[in-house]
């Protein structure tokens, strides 16, 4: 092999990435200031992950920890901060950005939400006047229910109005807890007869927006986490 073919091979090697669903099952241990405890890395979703231990109740929200991962694919060590504590586990943030090799195209964790918006859909109508035909735009606010979110778009259902087409972009606001004002791009259509589903993606959100978004979707990764490990409660009771 020669010495350039042999160099391209070792870049490549060095430039291999990995999915983030190779650290799940991995041994963590997580320190904090005068604590350290080890558990296992069981769920990560978005910029939340979640680590089972025995030693839950050690941690609280709001505490800085260092934490190391034994994966497959290396060690990683990375700071988080609690975000989350449920029976038999924690939640923590995800830096994604702290770990060196993981795929920088991660899918956007994609939130169930139950939410409200509106959109300006523009509309244009010829009407035949005494000096001919004339064409009439004005402005139709619609009422969407959004039914799920991700930083890169969202999922909603449309009860009445005009059929929106793909590739379509309109001016929107998302009522998310706060007023979220953007531009979406329809990418998808289905409908049931009697509603209407859409698949929309954002256009242009700056930094402020994409902030705010990551937040919210965050807050939403949370509640759900506690939901489940409710859920998992309630099963263990019944059983």
């Amino acid at each position: 092999m020669s010495t350039n073919a042999r160099s391209k091979e070792l870049y490549t090697k060095a430039k291999q990435t990995y999915s983030d669903k190779v650290l799940i099952h991995s041994r963590t241990v997580v320190e904090k200031e005068g604590y350290v405890s080890t558990g296992i890395l069981s769920h990560i979703e978005g910029e939340m992950m979640e680590i089972e231990m025995t030693e839950y109740k050690s941690f609280d929200l709001g505490n800085p920890v260092e934490m190391t991962i034994y994966s497959p694919v290396g060690i990683q060590r990375l700071q988080s901060t609690v975000i989350g504590k449920a029976e038999g586990s924690i939640a923590v943030i995800f830096p994604v950005r702290a770990l060196s090799g993981l795929e920088e195209k991660r899918e956007s964790p994609r939130v169930q939400i139950d939410h409200k918006g509106t959109m300006k859909k523009t509309i244009i109508e010829t009407r035949e006047l005494s000096t001919g035909p004339e064409n009439f735009e004005f402005i139709e606010d619609m009422e969407l229910a959004i039914r799920n979110i991700s930083l890169s778009g969202l999922g909603f259902i449309v009860a009445e109005g005009p059929r929106l087409k793909t590739n379509e972009r309109l001016e929107a606001v998302l009522s998310l807890g706060f007023e979220l004002p953007c531009w979406l791009e329809i990418i998808r259509y289905d409908s049931d007869g009697a509603q209407s589903f859409y698949g929309a993606r954002f256009c242009d959100l700056d930094g402020l927006q994409q902030r705010a978004l990551r937040a919210f979707i965050l807050r939403e990764q949370v509640a759900a986490y506690y939901r489940r490990k409710q859920e998992k409660a309630s099963d263990n009771r019944t059983h």
